[in-house]
């Protein structure tokens, strides 16, 4: 069967459940994970990508695929979801880490609703997506509109508030985009300092801008001078390197951030945004919702005074 197959077989079968059941009736679980894990296969197959189930050391709920020699593939069905704790996540990509490898969390409803995006970051970490250099791109600074419409349409966390914005022009077309937030005045050394924080990066799908990264914040450097720059960097998706090989160090962690998962409608909720008809947590557990909590993210910092990348 085709992966356009099982994705009409799984909106099928959402819509059944739509029509016949309520978000509390896990029986159906099983079933979409089957479409799901059937899907990512079809597209491991389509993409004629060498890939094995291994065997993680440590207990995990969910498979785990090796995509390449240092890059694995942890699938998370809804069945899946219903095990995980704050720690299992973290502790996956801990021990991958010590094993120089990165893993990437890929949830069931984010294959389905972002199914795009993922694919395309999934082949990018392949080293399989088009590649150009930056040095035949050039800087320019864009408006809310460009960098909210590029990041909502390129990157899997969609576009957030930001100050600065930074693209990358290649052919009269936007590649890559930066996104930075106004200065801080930091008080934690001897000297206070100015700090800004990079927000989002994007490259457009389906392409890769070497250096694209380290022309735009050179850029940023230029124009503003900062004393120091910070971000962060999805532990579902990133073991940060792509910062470190610029020159940023690794500072800390956050903890994993704690959702709560619609299965039928795939929406995910923050515990201080729930969905009006619920006060608490208990409410949404007794309603069938999951509980779920993401890898967390690592904290990437660069004193920039005599930085050059």
């Amino acid at each position: 069967m085709k992966e356009c197959e099982f994705t009409g077989n799984y909106r099928r079968l959402c819509r059944y459940i739509k029509k016949y059941s309520t978000v509390n009736n896990r029986s159906i679980l099983p079933l979409a994970c089957m479409y799901f894990i059937k899907e990512v296969e079809s597209f491991f197959e389509g993409e004629k990508m060498q890939v094995k189930k291994i065997l993680p050391k440590a207990k995990v709920h969910g498979l785990l695929f090796q995509l390449s020699e240092k890059l694995l593939l942890h699938l998370v069905t809804y069945s899946d979801m219903q095990h995980t704790n704050p720690g299992l996540w973290v502790n996956l990509s801990a021990q991958m880490e010590k094993q120089n490898n990165q893993v990437i969390h890929l949830c069931e409803d984010v294959w389905h609703t972002q199914n795009k995006l993922v694919k395309a970051r999934i082949l990018a970490l392949l080293g399989k997506r088009k590649r150009i250099h930056a040095r035949q791109t050039k800087v320019v600074r864009i408006d809310k509109q460009q960098a909210d419409d590029f990041l909502n349409s390129h990157h899997l966390q969609y576009s957030t508030s930001a100050y600065y914005k930074y693209g990358l022009i290649y052919a009269n077309e936007l590649v890559a985009v930066a996104t930075f937030s106004k200065s801080r005045i930091m008080h934690n050394r001897a000297v206070p300092y100015r700090s800004f924080e990079l927000v989002r990066f994007a490259s457009k799908s389906g392409m890769t801008v070497t250096g694209g990264l380290g022309k735009l914040l050179n850029h940023f450097i230029i124009i503003h001078h900062p004393a120091h720059l910070m971000t962060y960097a999805d532990r579902d998706w990133s073991n940060g390197n792509s910062y470190r090989k610029i020159g940023f160090v690794p500072t800390g962690f956050t903890e994993p951030q704690l959702f709560y998962l619609n299965p039928v409608e795939q929406q995910r909720y923050y515990p201080h945004r729930l969905p009006t008809s619920f006060h608490n947590e208990g409410e949404m557990l007794k309603a069938g919702y999951l509980k779920i909590y993401n890898a967390g993210s690592s904290k990437w910092e660069l004193f920039c005074s005599t930085h050059t990348i």
